[in-house]
């Protein structure tokens, strides 16, 4: 069985799509766990009745603590051998499951995480783009120092057992003002010990609203820099790839506030990392002008794959055929 972990906060207007992206998945062996994390608007109503249409769907109520303790909670209440977290406003193409499964089983024991291709997706589940589709597999630590391959909280199938081995996520980031980076904490720590598979297709839709926890540049840089001291700390060896990653990220981000008209939030953060003297020279600006057209070339790809357009389920909850 797989529990899928949904932690919402305020997420009353998407929360039944995204549920029912879950419900309406090809492998239906499955048990919602709907952690709410103190919302204030009608999030528990709306799971209440998601919980009253399918037996699958649990519904949990806690005070509020961040998107950590939530996961965390969702994981302690889980019964499933495998672990899926879907952030609230996220979307699943209905084999989702079922492929990243099959690539586990394939993959042998030493195997605890398989992750798959993210889009994004607007309000209306439109797809408006894609990231990178990286192809990384095996003991691909290094690679993850440079930055979360898995992208998105709503991506990894994991198995419970090394999600509880690795710590699960780490609320004390939220504390500490760095909330953003606890899904790469964890998926770093699990990469430590396992092998890591993928699933060469778009399964996943990575909302983007104005306003989300990845909006806020610079607690996402400061988030970043606390797990690299955690983690260098233990692997020094790897300090320069950590290094090359918080580039990668600050140069990222800055094509973000570029795109939001956030110019001197761009300079900023090319500025102040360990490469900012150089970044802030005339190539970087090379770097950022030609961003727009990097991008256009990668949604040109994306076209290649037609699970990427498809991802609101066209059946009710517990109407999809299953694969047990």
């Amino acid at each position: 069985m797989i529990s899928v972990i949904v932690p919402a906060f305020n997420a009353a207007n998407t929360i039944h799509e995204t549920v029912s992206s879950a419900l309406n998945q090809t492998h239906c062996n499955l048990e919602v766990i709907i952690v709410d994390d103190g919302s204030t608007d009608q999030t528990g109503t709306v799971a209440a009745r998601l919980a009253e249409s399918d037996l699958r769907v649990r519904y949990v109520y806690k005070e509020n603590g961040g998107v950590a303790s939530a996961r965390n909670r969702g994981i302690a209440e889980a019964q499933g051998e495998f672990v899926a977290t879907l952030d609230a406003d996220d979307l699943w193409y209905p084999t989702k499951l079922e492929r990243q499964l099959q690539r586990l089983e394939q993959s042998g024991p030493e195997t605890a995480l398989v992750y798959a291709w993210c889009c994004w997706i607007d309000d209306d589940g439109n797809v408006t783009g894609s990231a990178p589709p990286t192809r990384l597999e095996g003991n691909i630590l290094p690679d993850m120092c440079l930055g979360n391959v898995v992208i998105s909280g709503s991506n990894a199938l994991t198995r419970r057992e090394a999600v509880i081995a690795a710590g699960g996520f780490d609320e004390s980031l939220r504390s500490r003002g760095a909330q953003g980076c606890e899904d790469w904490k964890l998926y770093l720590a699990i990469a430590e010990r396992h092998r890591i598979a993928m699933v060469p297709e778009y399964l996943v839709g990575y909302r983007v609203s104005p306003g989300s926890m990845s909006d806020d540049f610079e607690q996402m840089m400061r988030s970043r820099r606390l797990v690299e001291a955690e983690f260098i700390a233990a692997h020094p060896e790897l300090a320069l790839q950590f290094a090359r990653g918080e580039t990668i990220l600050a140069r990222s981000l800055a094509l973000r506030a570029m795109d939001r008209g956030q110019i001197r939030q761009a300079v900023k953060l090319l500025t102040n990392h360990p490469q900012g003297r150089a970044a802030a020279g005339l190539a970087s600006l090379t770097w950022l002008m030609s961003g727009a057209i990097r991008r256009s070339l990668r949604w040109s790809r994306i076209h290649r794959y037609p699970t990427a357009h498809q991802f609101l389920p066209t059946s009710r909850p517990g109407q999809a055929p299953c694969i047990r």
